[in-house]
């Protein structure tokens, strides 16, 4: 099912949304875009680059009350899994592909329930880039810049309009709620082909070299210099898994209260790419140089996941290239590795 919407309706879309879910939307926010709850149609800007933290943290938040516990009978402990519904809005194909991934990550038993009730709790409107949102990408080599499921609607620009793919039956419901959206003619269908059209133009491809060859090249260089290159820029601070849209390691702790009798249990996030994160009871420490966590986290999205999940675990937003302190490049590590390759062909 494909529908039309005119820009001058965005507003009402919105509002409606508004009546039904807590919206979820890209706004401008000191100098950068952020996804955050809204409650005015006017904050959305449909048009932004990528944010700093992707949306899938609004399904996987930091800092999330697990349970609530009484020492005095421990077996009352009270779960808490919020399943409030929420409209993540304008999603960019990247990040619901990543969502995608920890759908599939998540579900694995022992399943996550927070994490999939809350899932089952959010719609997720897609909004198609046209061109790259920034200069650091990797999402067209990863055919990350177009996606086919994981979402309710998919709003395309073509001019004046959006088309709108129907992909669910909440999608649906959304779109037969309000009389703004018009069935998709011949017309619309044509301007949607011209605007994909214009879009295979503007991504450009970025790494030299095969890239479903990558994961096999990855385990022939894990000796190779460029992890000790690396890793003698990294500061270690975890701005890299923090950002990541499948990033999903964390920490438990149980904190108390002050009758020393109730307590919670929360969950916060944690990374590879922190010195402690290894750590173990006795002190030892099992990857204690940030040349052996730098290769890690490569490993761990292009060895581990893909063996896992058939499918990368890096969706190529370049969020950790941009928020990299010591401008730590992904891509330069690919390119590296490729190059090696071709070298001793």
């Amino acid at each position: 099912m494909d529908v039309t919407i005119e820009y001058t309706h965005i507003d009402r879309f919105i509002r409606g949304l508004l009546s039904h879910y807590d919206v979820i939307a890209p706004v401008a926010r000191d100098g950068r875009f952020i996804f955050d709850r809204i409650d005015d149609p006017a904050a959305v800007s449909p048009q932004y680059d990528t944010t700093l933290l992707p949306p899938v943290k609004w399904i996987y938040p930091n800092n999330e009350v697990l349970l609530e516990f009484d020492l005095r009978d421990i077996t009352k402990a009270a779960v808490i899994a919020q399943g409030r519904p929420q409209a993540l809005t304008f999603v960019h194909p990247c990040d619901i592909n990543a969502i995608n991934l920890m759908d599939d990550i998540l579900a694995e038993e022992p399943s996550d329930a927070n994490y999939l009730t809350r899932r089952r709790s959010t719609v997720i409107i897609g909004y198609e880039c046209l061109g790259p949102c920034k200069e650091n990408y990797l999402c067209f080599d990863k055919g990350c810049h177009i996606t086919y499921k994981g979402f309710d609607l998919f709003f395309t620009d073509i001019g004046g309009r959006y088309y709108v793919h129907v992909a669910t039956e909440a999608g649906r419901e959304i779109v037969e709620e309000d009389g703004i959206f018009k069935k998709a003619a011949y017309d619309d269908w044509v301007d949607l082909m011209k605007a994909r059209a214009e879009r295979k133009k503007g991504f450009k491809k970025v790494i030299r070299g095969d890239m479903e060859m990558l994961s096999h090249h990855l385990k022939e260089a894990y000796h190779n210099e460029i992890w000790d290159i690396e890793g003698k820029k990294c500061l270690s601070c975890g701005a890299c898994v923090i950002v990541c849209p499948t990033c999903y390691c964390f920490d438990v702790s149980d904190e108390m209260c002050p009758d020393m009798e109730k307590g919670v249990r929360t969950r916060r996030w944690d990374g590879c790419q922190l010195r402690g994160f290894c750590k173990v009871a006795s002190g030892e420490n099992f990857r204690k140089d940030a040349a052996e966590r730098v290769r890690h986290r490569v490993f761990k999205k292009e060895v581990y996941l893909k063996k896992r999940f058939g499918r990368s675990g890096c969706v190529g937003c370049g969020r950790c290239i941009d928020y990299c302190i010591a401008k730590i490049s992904i891509i330069d590590i690919f390119n590296h590795v490729m190059d090696r390759v071709r070298e001793n062909v």
